[in-house]
């Protein structure tokens, strides 16, 4: 029986010295099975409801996905800048089978392998860090029985993704403050790696691991040059991926900032938005604090929340209050607040946008991002069962309430993709498709796939139908001779293409206006004159 050398956790959450570690992190098989059944259950039911695909931020990512398959110039490029690649890429051996690509399970399928390590790695956490199964079992149930991760984990939106990076980061990095095992080091680096190629959250995720390992090397290891030594694997290995999307994006799009301030970024999309008086958190901490804080409430629950605020004062203030097992505990909680911080910071700077019903303008808007704060949350709020293991059924009880409370109000992820400000165009874009598809008889389609990506994927055509900005030359030649080109043109509001058509029109003479749904307008060429 291996022994362990560090210092205990906390005497008062029972840790023992002496303890086998890696005994009691074995994960059980009911672990995986439990969570794979949840996950399939509520995938299931979004299939069965048609839930899949209600984000139009989903279907775009099933379409780019699709694109490296199915497109007039088939290949990674077709990855985009507006995105990080590894959803993507790693959806893209699913879609490229037409079934799984309309029906979005594709995305279930991705996602729910993610939900079932997520969830995993929570057990896994819970144990290392508080040296209990009871521990884990809560904050095991707690993560897997909250609705918002259940109904996204069906879908092909990113944030399941990179939950289980975040937590598989901070399962190996726990272990590497106990043991600083190398392996837990690479594995975490690793998992870093993944999670800065995933969301741009992963890139606030790098920094602070990388400022946290600096800071524990320093106080708690005491062997000549190890803790450069670390920082520096954990640098090059984690952050590889950051490089390699300046790189792509200097390779593809000559600018290695495209993903940053290109046309079709994050900056250019909020730029009109605060121009139009649509971006009040902008500058605005205290209002950026609150949406983000209403928007956790949201997406966690009230109870949730409070137990965790209980937790962590628990956590922090009940334990030995100083030392090595005080400082694991920051070290953690301030590891798994990066994503929170991130959001917040993105928010003040005016790069993203999240609206909640209980602040102006009281819409339903990126309610999904609040998901990165569930891990902080479930930790901490089974640090009241490590504390006091009585409390157990209290904790359980709390967290089941709040997940029957927001099935029975739509769980506001839900709500978001059924009737959010990104869904409002839904209906226009949903019926152009039909439209599209009942009418087409051949011939290509002229498109800014930066706002009608929905309409493609409803549209059922094959995406190599479509002419967009990614399939160069084409595009290119398309815009300059539309009519010889291509047979329609699809426009929307403050689009490329409509834009074209108001710089430039007489390319579009040929056109005739077929059909006007929304902000979306579309144009079918009409036969040569003789």
């Amino acid at each position: 029986m291996a022994t362990v050398t560090s210092t205990p956790i906390s005497t008062a959450w029972r840790s023992r010295a002496g303890v086998a570690q890696e005994s009691l992190a074995r994960t059980p098989w009911q672990v995986i099975g439990l969570a794979a059944v949840f996950a399939a259950g509520a995938s299931l039911w979004s299939a069965h409801s048609g839930s899949m695909t209600l984000y139009n931020d989903a279907k775009s990512h099933l379409d780019i996905a699709r694109r490296v398959t199915d497109a007039l110039t088939p290949g990674l490029a077709q990855l985009g800048t507006v995105w990080l690649p590894l959803q993507q890429l790693l959806l893209v051996p699913f879609v490229a089978i037409e079934p799984l690509w309309h029906s979005g399970a594709a995305g279930a399928i991705v996602s729910g392998i993610a939900f079932v390590y997520a969830a995993v790695r929570v057990y896994g956490l819970a144990t290392e860090w508080f040296g209990s199964r009871l521990v884990a079992w809560t904050a095991f149930t707690i993560f897997v029985t909250n609705p918002n991760v259940l109904y996204m984990q069906s879908t092909a939106l990113q944030e399941p993704l990179l939950l289980a990076f975040l937590l598989g980061t901070a399962y190996h990095l726990s272990r590497w403050t106990r043991t600083f095992a190398f392996p837990d080091l690479i594995a975490s680096a690793v998992l870093t790696f993944c999670a800065t190629l995933t969301r741009y959250d992963g890139w606030a995720l790098f920094a602070g691991a990388l400022a946290l390992l600096l800071v524990w090397g320093l106080r708690h290891d005491r062997r000549s040059g190890s803790t450069e030594a670390n920082v520096l694997v954990f640098a090059i290995v984690g952050g590889y991926g950051i490089g390699l999307w300046l790189l792509y994006n200097l390779i593809i799009f000559h600018n290695p900032w495209a993903w940053y301030n290109g046309q079709y970024s994050a900056q250019a999309q909020q730029a009109v938005s605060e121009h139009l008086g649509q971006l009040p958190t902008a500058h605005n901490l205290g209002l950026s604090v609150l949406n983000y804080g209403w928007d956790i409430l949201d997406v966690c629950s009230v109870g949730v929340a409070l137990l965790a605020a209980v937790g962590i004062v628990t956590m922090l203030a009940r334990g030995r209050g100083r030392g090595r097992g005080r400082d694991r505990s920051l070290f953690l909680v301030a590891l798994l607040c990066a994503p929170v911080f991130f959001n917040v910071a993105s928010l003040y700077l005016g790069q993203s946008v999240v609206e909640v019903p209980q602040v102006a303008p009281f819409n339903l808007f990126n309610d999904r991002y609040g998901i990165m704060a569930l891990p902080l949350l479930v930790m901490c709020a089974a640090a009241l069962v490590a504390w006091r293991q009585w409390l157990a059924p209290m904790v359980i009880a709390v967290a089941l309430a709040g997940a029957a409370l927001a099935v029975w109000q739509t769980p506001i992820t839900l709500a978001d993709g059924i009737s959010g400000v990104s869904e409002a165009n839904s209906q226009a874009s949903s019926q152009v498709a039909g439209y599209l598809g009942s009418h087409y008889r051949g011939g290509r389609v002229l498109a800014d796939d930066s706002r009608v990506d929905p309409l493609e994927f409803s549209s059922g055509l094959p995406l190599r139908d479509f002419v967009v900005v990614g399939f160069q030359p084409y595009y290119g030649e398309a815009v300059v001779d539309p009519a010889a080109h291509v047979e329609w043109v699809i426009a929307a509001a403050r689009d490329a293409i409509a834009q074209d058509i108001h710089d430039h029109p007489r390319r579009f003479l040929r056109y005739r206006l077929v059909m006007r749904r929304g902000p979306i307008l579309v144009f079918r060429r009409t036969a040569a004159q003789a």
